[in-house]
């Protein structure tokens, strides 16, 4: 081997290993949220997020909280499972349960394969005529609603676009960055932080109801916080309804350390 060809394949290998150490981090997290509409406290939430051998889980309890909790007795657990390659999220598994005082649901998806695949639903959106059908085809490569928001702030700024299929409806996320911007401390950030703004809208395609077209909001704000190396999580969304602003904050801690990170 010639002293190019040498320093080319050595150049290869240095560009390799660099890769491989930014793909190997782990993060292991408690995760806290808290969300209001027209500044009243309507939930609180509190999960974990494992990233670890370029495998994310994450999940989260969802309840309503104060004077919602007398008017809707709602809770909902979420958990994902996803792989991290390249900078990018694929979903593998997206688990949802709720409630509403007796009324439970769930929605179980799988989407190891290239189209994903309902294993369970409780209703069952394929057997509602409300439903415009959607063709499985053009399901390929979406994400599950929670991956497609991590996807959107992955590398430090806003991709264009994600995919998402919650098993009932698809849609796009169209998101573009702001600004960088410094979150202030208030009752739910225990310190200043540094974050990046974005703008987001969401493009409704296929799977809904009439009534969801009309109702589902369309816009919003989002602002990620880096928490690992190369890893940025939301910290805080603002999204119009046609209730009014509906705000949702977002902390994480040291699963061994008991003062918020945030």
């Amino acid at each position: 081997m010639n002293k190019k060809s040498f320093l080319k394949a050595s150049f290869v290998l240095i560009i390799l290993f660099i890769n491989n150490m930014l793909n190997a981090f782990t993060i292991e997290k408690k995760i806290f949220f808290s969300s209001y509409l027209k500044g009243i406290n309507l939930a609180k939430a509190e999960g974990k997020i494992l990233i670890e051998s370029n495998q994310l889980k994450l999940y989260f309890t969802a309840q309503t909280v104060g004077i919602f909790a007398l008017i809707s007795e709602w809770k909902q657990t979420i958990s994902i499972d996803s792989k991290l390659d390249k900078n990018k999220l694929k979903s593998l598994r997206y688990k949802s349960d709720d409630s509403r005082g007796k009324k439970k649901g769930h929605m179980y998806l799988s989407f190891k394969n290239e189209v994903p695949e309902i294993i369970s639903a409780q209703p069952d959106p394929r057997e509602d005529d409300r439903r415009e059908k959607i063709n499985k085809d053009l399901l390929k490569n979406t994400l599950d609603p929670v991956s497609g928001i991590l996807n959107l702030g992955l590398e430090g700024k806003c991709k264009n676009k994600v995919v998402i299929f919650d098993g009932k409806r698809k849609y796009i996320i169209n998101a573009n960055f702001i600004e960088e911007k410094i979150i202030k401390k208030n009752h739910f950030f225990a310190a200043d932080f540094n974050s990046f703004k974005c703008v987001f809208s969401i493009e409704k395609l296929e799977g809904y109801t009439e009534k969801e077209k009309k109702r589902y909001p369309g816009n919003g704000y989002i602002w990620y916080k880096k928490v690992g190396n190369n890893f940025f999580f939301p910290a805080k969304i603002i999204i119009d309804t046609r209730w009014g602003e509906f705000l949702c904050l977002i902390k994480e801690k040291e699963l061994k350390n008991e003062s918020d990170s945030l």
